[in-house]
């Protein structure tokens, strides 16, 4: 007996957010930036490339701290000032996209979408916002 292929069983689309569904890159080296240099310290766009790019904050602190000797007491305040940098630049710069609205709205019709990010919550669901992609998210 022949069984019938019935292709793949898909139920969800899951989408990073940085760099996929929010072009936001420069936006977390600007914040970062802006939030360090309350204390002197700052990085240069390469090292944000090639060494901080896509890592959670409080690893580029840590990071920043064995190479820069950035006080470790200061790691929760820049994060906090990081964080509230990243939300001002957002609501600059986050703006609805056709092709990322078109496509979630039609994919959200037949799948459950998901965000995957390791942005912090308020940080994803305020982009999300902004972009007019929340409406389509389910998690």
């Amino acid at each position: 007996m022949q069984m019938k292929n019935k292709g793949p069983n898909i139920k969800a689309f899951l989408f990073d957010m940085d760099g996929v569904l929010i072009d936001a890159k420069d936006w977390h080296y600007d914040a970062l930036n802006m939030a360090l240099s309350h204390f002197g310290y700052g990085i240069s766009f390469h090292q944000h490339l090639s060494t901080f790019d896509g890592l959670p904050t409080k690893d580029k602190l840590q990071i920043l701290s064995k190479s820069q000797n950035l006080p470790f007491g200061l790691h929760s305040h820049i994060n906090k000032l990081k964080q509230k940098y990243t939300i001002q630049i957002s609501y600059e710069n986050c703006k609805p996209t056709f092709n990322h609205r078109l496509a979630l709205s039609k994919l959200s019709e037949k799948y459950k979408i998901a965000v995957c990010s390791n942005s912090i919550r308020n940080t994803i669901i305020i982009m999300m916002k902004l972009s007019g992609l929340y409406e389509y998210i389910d998690l």
